[in-house]
């Protein structure tokens, strides 16, 4: 899956920059490029989660439901939720 995502700057340059020791300079690649990262190094805050969601949202729910792990797990959630109200 592709999503668009924002790197901060110091990261970025981390990635594309390295030092050339014949020029003695540092040197970037393109950064208009596409990189790829693992789940892992990515995070998303509360925002990006919603608009994925918001574009995503009928393939999530079809996953949640038909995926017994992820099926009985929402089933609990909503069990607590509607328990507290």
């Amino acid at each position: 899956m592709k999503v668009p995502v924002k790197i901060h700057h110091r990261e970025l340059e981390e990635e594309v920059c390295y030092y050339d020791d014949y020029e003695k300079s540092i040197r970037c690649d393109n950064i208009n490029t596409e990189y790829e990262y693992d789940i892992d190094e990515v995070e998303f805050d509360l925002n990006d989660l919603r608009d994925i969601i918001d574009e995503y949202f009928d393939d999530i729910a079809e996953i949640l439901i038909k995926d017994k792990r992820y099926r009985e797990k929402l089933l609990k959630l909503l069990k607590n939720i509607s328990s507290e109200h």
